[in-house]
């Protein structure tokens, strides 16, 4: 039956269709409306206007097919739909303006379903229930607490292939999908929605907790599970090249945006994805690509001496091929700035700080100090051999002396201590006698690392009790 330049209105009867209803207006429906009944149970309506539905639809295997532009899923009463087909105008919209079901197949071809703040609920756990064209760019889009949800009764991979509203022209538009796989094969309902925008929404991404770095502020999911137990797999795609590059997941609770645990790489759909295993807590319900604050060390400080040069080498937990850039601070007697291990030769003692950025846009900071060692001898000129612990040894402080002729004379000039062991002082006494308070005179030759003289020196001790 066909029904020309008009709509199909069931105003007070039954229509029970086993054949083919194809109706160039809209099919309102007041009281009943079949698939043909039990026996002759398929069926097909075809329409270019809206579905308007406020009484009672009984769908057995039949099929309805949107053939027109924009088109409303509408009335007043949830239609529980078997097949639904969106079709005709390429790229068109079909907008819900109430709750509705799909018990067969959702075939989204290349058209854009918009629940807007309403749910499309898949009845049909198998995971091919919803489908597209061959190369189709087929999408469900929602608003506020709208979103596509499906029954699973499987561990297999259930698809949500969810988009922004094309209606938000303000915006840019993003298809990403989502896929969700249950731990178990018991009754579980799942359902998704992609949102621009999370700071917008009060998820701030600069709230985070210690583990997160960063947060995607271009969109996020939000994730239902409203019937069943089962943990789920969630795996989260992305485009790296328009979207950023991102290595975690995260989850809204207490304020702020929360690490997910470790997450394992892939790809599908023609984007780069992220999956975590054995979620279960889906309240709060936002959800957002992420990455990890890594691990940056810039090494230990250091004692240098005049015209030595040291590598300098940070410890950084990230692949080469993860690392976006690295600048070291000053750039001063370093032979680059933008390299992971340059070499400093400083003329001063410098403190350096080295700045690394991932791909994810990530950065750390970390510093070191250089310290230029004086090319003096350094001596105490007094000292208390009272074994408390402080100062209780007379000796050269250089630590980069490399010979020493280290002698110590009392007021009579009798030697009372000599060595030529580097580290090795004078602890007051002199055969075993601790040696009276007073002025004693030493004398030192010693070489200096980077130093081929050996120098002289001479002076006095005081040694207290």
């Amino acid at each position: 039956m066909a029904v020309v330049n008009d709509s199909l209105h069931n105003y007070n009867g039954l229509i029970q269709n086993a054949g083919d209803i194809n109706v160039t207006g809209a099919i309102i429906n007041d009281d009943s409306l079949t698939g043909g009944g039990p026996v002759a149970i398929t069926g097909l309506y075809e329409l270019g206007g809206d579905w308007v539905n406020n009484g009672t639809v009984i769908s057995y295997t039949d099929s309805v097919m949107l053939l027109g532009g924009s088109q409303l899923i509408t009335g007043t009463v949830v239609t529980p739909f078997h097949h639904l087909i969106l079709a005709g105008t390429p790229a068109s919209v079909k907008t819900q303006t109430i709750n509705a079901t799909v018990d067969g197949i959702l075939d989204l071809r290349d058209h854009e379903l918009a629940t807007q703040q309403y749910e499309m609920l898949v009845l049909n756990t198998d995971p091919a229930a919803i489908t597209k064209a061959a190369g189709a760019s087929g999408f469900v889009s929602s608003l506020d607490t709208g979103r596509l949800s499906r029954a699973t009764s499987s561990t297999s991979v259930y698809l949500y292939p969810t988009g922004t509203p094309s209606s938000i022209t303000s915006l840019p538009f993003y298809y990403r999908p989502v896929d969700m796989t249950p731990s178990s094969a018991a009754s579980n309902i799942y359902g998704a929605r992609l949102v621009h925008d999370p700071t917008a929404d009060s998820y701030d991404v600069a709230k985070l907790d210690d583990t997160l770095c960063r947060v995607n502020p271009l969109y996020y999911h939000r994730l239902y599970h409203s019937m069943g137990a089962s943990s789920s797999k969630i795996k989260m795609y992305y485009d790296d090249v328009n979207d950023g590059y991102w290595t975690q997941m995260a989850h809204w609770a207490s304020s702020r945006w929360n690490y997910m645990g470790p997450p394992t790489a892939g790809s599908g759909y023609g984007f780069s994805s992220v999956e975590i295993s054995n979620w279960s807590n889906f309240s709060p319900h936002p959800f957002a690509l992420g990455s990890k604050k890594f691990r940056l060390d810039a090494g230990p400080d250091k004692d240098i001496y005049s015209g030595e040069s040291v590598q300098l080498n940070p410890t950084i937990s990230l692949s080469s091929i993860d690392i976006a850039d690295v600048q070291w601070t000053p750039s001063t007697y370093l032979d680059y700035d933008n390299i992971k291990d340059p070499t400093a030769t400083p003329i001063a003692t410098t403190q350096y700080t080295i700045i690394v950025t991932d791909r994810s846009g990530c950065s750390m900071r970390d510093s070191l100090t250089l310290t230029l060692m004086p090319d003096l001898l350094l001596i105490p000129n007094a000292f208390s051999p009272n074994k408390d612990g402080l100062n209780d040894i007379f000796k050269p402080l250089n630590k980069n002396l490399t010979k020493i002729a280290f002698q110590i004379f009392d007021r009579w000039g009798e030697k009372v201590f000599e060595t030529d062991g580097i580290g090795e002082g004078w602890d007051g006494t002199y055969k075993n006698v601790k040696q009276d308070i007073g002025v004693y005179v030493w004398k030192i030759e010693y070489q200096l690392e980077g130093s081929a003289t050996m120098r002289s020196e001479s002076g006095n001790v005081t040694l207290v009790r």
